[in-house]
This record gives C-alpha cells, sequence and structure tokens, in this order.
C-alpha cells in the first residue's frame, strides 16, 4: 500500500515537472537551469513631456526584442519567464529628440524585482526610469540611467 502511494506521488511530480518544462521550453528562452518557472509581464510607456517620440531598443542576453518607437502616452508590452534561481536581465536604451544621447537602463533584473511584481510597469521621465508600485498603485520608486549619453 505505501508503495503504490509513493509511486503515485513519483508520477505525479514527474507529469508536473514535465508540464513546467514543457511551457518553459516553447517561452524561447534559455531555462535548462531554472526550477518553477514564473512568467512576467513587462510595460514600457513613454512618459516624456512636450509630445516627444521615444525610441525603445530592450535585450535580453537571449531575446533581442527589436526597436520600438513611441508616440506620447503609448507603450510597449512583453512577456518573458523567470525564476527565483535565474538571473534574468532585460536592459533597454532610450532615445529621443533633444535626449543628448543614448539612455541605459535595467529595465527588470531578478536580482531586484522577482519579488516586487509579477505584472511590471516603467515609466520612461527625461531624468531616468520610474517603476510603478502595487502597493500605493504609483510610479513612485524613481532611478536615474544606468549611464549617461554615449
Amino acid at each position: 500500500m505505501k508503495r503504490g502511494r509513493a509511486v503515485l506521488i513519483v508520477k505525479v511530480i514527474f507529469v508536473v515537472c514535465t508540464a513546467i518544462m514543457n511551457d518553459v521550453a516553447t517561452a524561447k528562452a534559455d531555462h535548462a537551469d531554472r526550477i518553477l518557472p514564473l512568467k512576467k509581464k513587462m510595460t514600457v510607456i513613454n512618459g516624456l513631456e512636450g509630445n516627444l517620440q521615444l525610441t525603445v531598443h530592450c535585450k535580453s542576453k537571449d531575446d533581442d526584442l527589436g526597436v520600438r518607437v513611441l508616440g506620447p502616452g503609448q507603450s510597449f508590452y512583453f512577456k518573458f519567464w523567470t525564476c527565483v534561481f535565474a538571473s534574468t536581465l532585460f536592459h533597454c536604451s532610450f532615445e529621443w529628440p533633444g535626449s543628448g544621447g543614448i539612455h541605459r537602463f535595467d529595465i527588470y533584473d531578478d536580482r531586484h524585482d522577482y519579488l516586487d511584481c509579477a505584472y511590471c510597469e516603467r515609466l520612461v521621465k527625461p531624468f531616468g526610469v520610474c517603476k510603478y508600485t502595487g502597493r500605493t498603485k504609483k510610479f513612485d520608486r524613481c532611478f536615474h540611467w544606468k549611464n549617461e549619453s554615449m
């Protein structure tokens, strides 16, 4: 009786792990070292004043999301898989008329963002990027550009 239960538990664990790995495999990313992957959703919003268009180019080690041009108030949305034991990092470059060059920012970093959001929103401002805080329902965590114009 106990052996039958143990076999059943092993089978259930195998089925769950197989389903998770199949989902991860279809996500088009490197997840070989990940356990319990979680899907994250990211929105990048043009928060520039003065009716300016924002050029955005986001990528990770494995994925280049291409160049996007966002009009005033427009957003760019993407989703990806991550995990507690992973090191997912998406970085973006931003440029707009009069910006003085390209500005860079780590738009998502597991080390800082994993527990903060499942649906992450970032508002691009002239001085840097502001993160949306679910607790306050505002873009109140603002950071200056990773490195200035290049």
